[in-house]
């Protein structure tokens, strides 16, 4: 299956009506898909049964349903996005996290030796009391958002068939780093750097480098 024919199944899924043989489906037309699954992934394996690795993104894109509290989808409004209840971590428990994400990007990144440079030079994880990381965000020191970028666009093949789901991944949660991390089969790169990145998210909490540090804080 192509990258064409896997977006007209996906597109069957949404639609009553089969698409027709020669439509084309964009990847912007996918933009919330994962959401119909809401909010317990009932169905979500069919997602991926075309493809060869499909158990690889089916296993990804599991957790990101546990995170998910059935009890707010009852009303007239539900959530657009896959924002975590926050969990209860400890400091200790999420500075480990933050420290495996460094190692994982230092591992990574190695051949860009300013971001090299900049990462080695990271020795100070701060936690930050809840709501105040989004004040951070803008101030990110963007070295090692855009080597991440370019690695993950050097291994990425854009006519295999999952890359047609590339704006539905980012619509889980409109981060590029939750999008690359359930995305990385795709890549073909070392290691899963972004994995502790995702137990932060999934436990309700982010983490930005600025200032030469990293910062952990909770989304909420």
């Amino acid at each position: 299956m192509d990258r064409e024919e896997y977006g007209r199944y996906l597109l069957s899924m949404m639609e009553e009506e089969e698409p027709d043989e020669d439509t084309v489906v964009e990847a912007e037309e996918l933009f919330g898909f994962f959401q119909m699954f809401m909010p317990e992934g009932d169905g979500v394996e069919a997602i991926f049964e075309p493809l060869e690795d499909g158990d690889a993104y089916l296993k990804r894109i599991i957790p990101i349903y546990g995170m998910l509290d059935p009890a707010d989808f009852s009303g007239d409004i539900i959530p657009g996005y896959f924002n975590a209840k926050r969990v209860e971590a400890s400091g200790e428990a999420l500075i480990a996290y933050g420290q495996q994400f460094i190692e994982g990007l230092k591992q990574l990144l190695d051949e860009d030796e300013e971001v090299s440079a900049y990462l080695a030079a990271v020795q100070q994880i701060e936690l930050l009391p809840s709501g105040q990381i989004a004040a951070i965000r803008p101030l990110s020191d963007a070295g090692v958002y855009e080597a991440l970028f370019d690695v993950v666009n050097q291994g990425r093949d854009f006519e295999e068939p999952i890359d047609v789901l590339g704006e539905a991944y980012y619509s889980i949660a409109c981060d590029y780093w939750i999008s690359y991390y359930l995305q990385w089969p795709r890549f073909g790169l070392k290691g899963d750097p972004l994995a502790p990145y995702f137990e932060l998210y999934r436990r309700g909490y982010t983490a930005v480098f600025s200032e030469g540090k990293l910062f952990i804080g909770a989304n909420i």
